[in-house]
């Protein structure tokens, strides 16, 4: 099934948006009048309360609009990237945003001219400022990395610039890559999209055909590796270069700084994933054992330990996810059978559609879920995985005031990976078949290695990378490609033989260019939701109860404290190695009952 052929239910509807784009021309006339209103405050924020809180209500509504002005080309351009009226609603949109953030650089300084027990005392007298409470305090923390008005006003002239490299890697990998056609051991012939391209490696039993899907797969990204070497290069010293400016000691820290998170949980994910590879490796070996393989390559990754090659229609996935969500409450279930309505959920491929998998949510309307759905059970997954993200979203906006909705990326994926988690549960409880339990097993152990493993090597390629532009080193195809080299070997050890191909992975990263520091979330969150899942799951039902309780605490949070503290009080400290150690061990298990599974069909 294609997007062009599917029918209006399973695509978006972006009419709770917007109906059409005059109703968005209007929104950004509106913007400007209320950008207008701000400007009026200006040399005046401090003079009084009334002042400050006029500011926080008008920049607000800005935000709420601004967001959906955001979303409506964004959302539109993700389904048809060669719409080029699209595109341009969308640069418009952009260098708008772009010319306000200079017109309105003055306030953060200004308001930090007040002093900070003046606005405390304000705060505490009106009740009205108490949903800005937590972003006035924390501004007042981060005051040292603001520069005064006329160094903000220069600083915001140059941000289309710093996100053109995004932007050109947008075009280069989703507007104008072409795949090859390959033709298979059986005469068929394929054009080698990315959902073509799953659905060869994880089907075909032919080792030579997954080279030629994977081989054809790749080629785009490393016929232009200088490329995307240099756009990377040009993103990271953009990046540099603005972390600099406000006076962080590294683009690390500037990017844990605002959610307050130290460093250190950066750095230990990465030494404590790099120093505990035996199980990964052990899994490696096993796979090829089962397979029979000489010789065992990337593309062997994904194919199935057993024959049991079945398809999950889209209508059945949605029935597992529903009801493998039940533990949650009715409450929550409910929710999840609203999002899987017609109209929130675009679900298949389409040419000019981007190929990957997200919840984006729009304030006043609702969440967004892209997919490119192929049958598989991968994908089934992925399908709990977005909805997670989409409840989240739902939970924090109803529950807290705008100010305080938006969560941090840091306990963004722990929904995520939590329905996940709830969904392998239901499905292993209720399949007696060997085959499908070892599928359903290999799937936990292929989301584990993924969101934990994979992502922490990706957080250390992206920290090695980084480092290097910092310290006046050569960022190119060949630096790129050792450090990728050094990973995929500190990794998998001799486990999975290298091609031409396994070091220009940074290529395909979308987050590499666009996401800075993003992956590293994927671990920990992974590792949070993990922890929580087995606190929900076990011991006594009083505990568990809390356990819940908790954890749906989280989901209404929003952001209104520092992520670190919300996960506390959700019961996993992040800033410690157990919870990421508890995964090293949850793949053990995973591979031990992966083991007697095979061995009940006699595969070893």
């Amino acid at each position: 099934m294609t997007r062009d052929k599917a029918s209006s239910d399973l695509k978006w509807d972006l009419s709770a948006i917007y109906p059409s784009w005059n109703e968005w021309k209007s929104d950004k006339d509106k913007v400007s009048e209320l950008t207008e209103k701000l400007i009026f405050y200006q040399g005046k924020i401090g003079q009084s309360s009334d002042n400050l809180l006029n500011v926080l209500k008008i920049n607000e509504e800005i935000s709420k609009i601004a967001e959906k002005l955001y979303c409506y080309p964004y959302l539109a351009r993700s389904v048809d990237s060669r719409n080029q009226e699209i595109n341009g609603h969308f640069q418009e949109i952009m260098a708008y945003f772009s010319g306000m953030g200079t017109k309105l650089s003055w306030i953060t300084p200004e308001m930090l001219e007040i002093p900070q027990q003046t606005t405390e005392k304000w705060m505490n007298d009106n009740p009205a400022f108490e949903p800005y409470r937590f972003s006035l305090t924390d501004m007042y923390r981060q005051q040292k990395h603001v520069l005064d008005k006329d160094k903000e006003k220069l600083l915001s002239y140059f941000s289309l610039i710093q996100g053109a490299p995004g932007n050109i890697y947008t075009e280069l990998a989703t507007s104008d890559i072409k795949f090859p056609d390959v033709t298979f051991s059986d005469g068929k012939t394929i054009n080698m999209t990315q959902s073509n391209y799953t659905n060869v490696v994880t089907y075909n039993k032919n080792q030579d055909d997954r080279r030629k899907a994977y081989e054809a797969y790749y080629s785009p990204y490393k016929n232009y590796e200088n490329t995307y070497a240099a756009i990377l290069n040009s993103t990271y010293q953009g990046d540099w270069a603005g972390a600099q400016a406000r006076n962080y000691p590294s683009f690390l820290n500037s990017c844990l700084y605002a959610n307050d998170i130290p460093e250190s949980v950066y750095t230990t994910l990465i030494k404590t994933a790099k120093e505990n590879t035996e199980p990964l490796r052990r899994y490696l070996r096993l796979r090829k054992q089962v397979l029979g393989l000489q010789t065992y390559y990337p593309y062997d990754g994904s194919i199935s330990l057993t024959d049991f090659n079945k398809k999950y229609p889209y209508d059945e996935a949605r029935k597992l996810v529903l009801e493998a969500v039940a533990p949650l409450g009715k409450e929550y279930q409910g929710k999840v059978a609203k999002a899987l309505e017609k109209g929130w959920i675009d679900v298949y491929e389409g040419q000019g559609k981007e190929s990957n998998a997200y919840s984006l949510n729009v304030y006043g309307a609702h969440p967004y879920i892209l997919l490119t759905y192929d049958q598989t059970m991968n994908y089934v997954f992925t399908l709990a995985h977005e909805l997670g993200h989409s409840m989240h979203s739902i939970y924090s906006s109803e529950n807290q005031p705008y100010s305080n909705h938006q969560y941090t990326s840091f306990v963004a994926e722990v929904a995520s990976n939590f329905n996940e988690e709830l969904l392998l549960d239901y499905m292993l409880k209720n399949s007696k078949d060997h085959q499908e339990r070892i599928a359903l097993l290999n799937q936990a152990i292929t989301n584990l290695v993924g969101s934990f493993y994979r992502q922490s090597q990706f957080a250390d390629f992206e920290y090695q990378a980084r480092t290097k532009v910092e310290n006046g080193e050569a960022v190119n195809a060949s630096t790129l490609k050792q450090i990728a080299d050094d990973l995929n070997k500190t990794y998998n050890g001799n486990e999975v033989a290298p091609t031409e191909y396994s070091n220009n992975y940074w290529a395909m990263v979308m987050h590499f260019y666009q996401l800075k520091y993003y992956v590293y979330q994927y671990a920990t969150s992974f590792a949070a939701a993990s922890d929580i899942f087995q606190k929900i799951t076990s011991g006594s039902a009083k505990d568990r109860e809390k356990a819940l309780n908790n954890y749906l605490t989280l989901l209404k949070s929003g952001g209104n404290d520092y992520p670190i503290e919300q996960l506390k009080k959700a019961g996993v400290d992040m800033t410690q190695p157990e919870p990421l150690l508890s995964v090293v061990k949850r793949l053990d298990y995973l591979v031990t009952e992966l083991e007697k599974e095979l061995k009940a069909i006699g595969k070893i």
